[in-house]
């Protein structure tokens, strides 16, 4: 049985030009989940990311849309700059009725970047979705892999960790 469930976070970090960097930047993470159960085995999640940057961010450093955990379809970095909006839900279904190892989920998810607040615009915004399949490796201790299948108007791309993405 899964139990009702909010997270947040929200973070402040920064550099300082010439005390260990070359670079002076900081930036604002955002990060807000929320689970609800469907029934004995399932539930809804989902998670609302931002990052908001500023100052001379070096290129490392910039706000990466894609990945194993957010975007689902986009590799890491796909789309990047100095702020990104995020958001994805999914549904689990942990495990099947039928079965105590295996369970499946499906997500979609929709994100952006651009270089500063004033620049987020609806026609850039990208969408991802998705079906996954999860193995319980470990009964006692809930870790499952998972194998994620993300679609993308520009492809598919296939995901094997272990954990859920968020």
């Amino acid at each position: 049985m899964y139990e009702k469930g909010l997270f947040g976070e929200i973070a402040y970090l920064t550099t300082v030009k010439g005390f260990a960097s070359e670079y002076g930047f900081g930036g604002v993470n955002l990060d807000v989940r929320s689970y609800h159960p469907v029934g004995k085995s399932s539930v809804i999640a989902w998670q609302v990311k931002g990052q908001f940057m500023h100052g001379d961010v070096p290129f490392n450093q910039l706000a990466l849309l894609g990945g194993d955990r957010l975007m689902r379809g986009y590799y890491l970095g796909r789309y990047r700059d100095k702020n990104l909006i995020a958001a994805q839900l999914e549904y689990r279904m942990l495990p099947f009725p039928f079965s105590k190892r295996f369970g499946a989920v499906a997500f979609v998810s929709a994100g952006t970047v651009a270089p500063d607040l004033n620049s987020f615009q609806i026609k850039r915004l990208r969408v991802a979705c998705g079906i996954g399949f999860r193995f319980l490796v470990f009964p006692k201790k809930d870790i499952y892999i998972r194998l994620d299948f993300g679609f993308t108007k520009e492809g598919l791309n296939f995901y094997v960790f272990n954990g859920e993405a968020f």
